[in-house]
């Protein structure tokens, strides 16, 4: 019996190891140990890495969205390489010997590598960017300071947006990230920065007279030239204020027996804010006007700085020239180093053609800043002066002779007759308003229907 007892006593001891050592064998098996990557967040494009105990394989669930591109194993461990290739959520199945482990993998879309933003009118920031990879869409975010305070204002399919009825006179920063499928979304990306315009003078001739407190033509009276070879006369009487418009009426006398122009008969209006307080350095200009039709006549909106031409500066916001049509639009700078003059190496122009020019209000705008000036025509780009294109300084608007455009400019409206770009006078398109004999007395018309100031 004692034998039995002790015999009995062996076998159940052998269970009890052969159980152990099989509950030990079953838990090995079910422990897929990670010991890195146990949850991956990867971009498009880019890959990452699970390190697993043991020699595994790996399996994606969708191979379109990450892949398992590589796998090195050995006896100790295995290291799986995993590549993102469309934004989505997928799991990567482990497997060492008969267990089984899931690792969930987020691709994330492309971060936008670049931003730009520029204003539209005075309160509109249009941004537009880089097609990020894996993007399903954008998510546009925005703040008043550069690294702090974001929040998003909107979403957009394409890789532009607009961004409405922001504040005059402030400063926005904006940032895009993409988003993908289940949610994804991409890192951000850098900052665009648009700042509005603050409307801070104007003048839009809503009276019925002259404010001479802001316009006067002292020292723009009597014929000369001025360096162009223009034949008229500047005279206050040659302008009214009518119908919300400021109207400047060149005129000049034509003899038709001898079909020729009467000398010393060219008579117009110069008006600017020349030795008043409206001076201003940097901003937006903006005159909105109708051109005259006549031949000869030569139309500007533009701007002087101090001192004598060229080395103060000119800013022509518009001209016309001797274009029959009166539709070619020069937007032009002069300096010492670039200007009219034979001796220079020629003005910095850029030219438009405006079909209605002569039959309806066009805004025609200088965008004056610190490093450039950019020329815009009803808000589209026309072109743009930046001196750092032509010289290798490092530091180019320090240099005078082409960037004079860091002081106080006044402002300037006048239609000249004849001269450099107005070119041949004669009574085409000029309207007839008086007979005396054979003497015709004829006359045109400037429109201005505002001047308007920014910064």
């Amino acid at each position: 019996m004692k034998k039995m007892k002790k015999l009995l006593s062996v076998i159940f001891s052998i269970v009890m190891i052969a159980s152990v050592s099989l509950v030990n064998n079953v838990d090995t098996q079910a422990a897929v140990k990670i010991k890195f990557g146990k949850k991956l967040t990867i971009t498009t494009g880019s890959t990452d890495i699970i390190v697993v105990k043991g020699k595994a394989t790996a399996k994606s669930s969708s191979n379109k969205i990450a892949k398992v591109t590589k796998v090195k194993a050995t006896k100790k461990q295995s290291t799986i390489t995993v590549k993102g290739y469309k934004s989505g959520k997928v799991k990567i199945t482990v497997k060492v010997k008969k267990s089984k482990k899931k690792v969930p993998v987020t691709v994330n879309p492309a971060k936008v590598s670049e931003i730009q933003g520029k204003l539209e009118g005075n309160t509109t920031a249009a941004l537009t960017w880089t097609k990020a990879k894996a993007a399903t869409g954008y998510e546009i975010y925005r703040s008043t300071n550069a690294s702090t305070g974001f929040a998003k204002v909107g979403t957009s399919k394409t890789t532009s947006f607009k961004n409405t009825n922001l504040a005059l006179g402030t400063g926005y920063y904006f940032k895009v990230r993409a988003t993908g499928s289940k949610s994804t979304k991409g890192a951000y990306s850098p900052v665009a920065y648009v700042k509005t315009w603050k409307l801070v003078w104007n003048d839009e001739f809503s009276g019925t007279s002259l404010d001479t407190s802001k316009w006067n033509n002292k020292g723009a009276t009597g014929a000369g030239g001025y360096g162009n070879n223009e034949l008229q006369n500047y005279q206050m009487d040659y302008c009214e204020v009518k119908d919300g418009s400021l109207v400047i009426k060149p005129t000049f006398q034509w003899d038709k027996s001898k079909k020729k122009c009467v000398a010393n008969s060219y008579y117009s209006t110069k008006l600017w804010t020349r030795g008043s307080s409206h001076l201003f350095t940097y901003g937006k200009i903006e005159f909105t006007a109708k051109m005259p039709k006549g031949k000869g006549t030569w139309a500007a909106g533009w701007m002087l700085g101090p001192g004598g031409w060229p080395d103060c500066g000119e800013i022509d916001v518009f001209e016309t020239t001797s274009d029959p049509l009166k539709q070619s639009i020069p937007q032009t700078i002069h300096c010492k180093k670039y200007n009219g003059m034979k001796t220079s190496s020629g003005p910095k122009h850029f030219d438009a053609k405006v079909p209605t020019a002569t039959t309806a209000f066009h805004t025609y705008t200088a965008e004056w800043t610190p490093t450039h000036i950019s020329f815009y025509i009803d808000g589209k780009l026309n072109g743009t002066y930046d001196p750092s294109k032509y010289t290798f300084d490092p530091n180019p608007t320090s240099l005078d002779d082409i960037w004079p455009y860091k002081r106080p400019f006044y402002l300037i409206m006048n239609c000249a007759i004849g001269g450099t770009l107005g070119g041949n006078v004669g009574p085409d398109y000029w309207k007839l308003v008086k007979t005396n004999g054979n003497i015709e007395t004829y006359e045109d018309y400037l429109y201005f229907d505002s001047v308007r100031v920014y910064q």
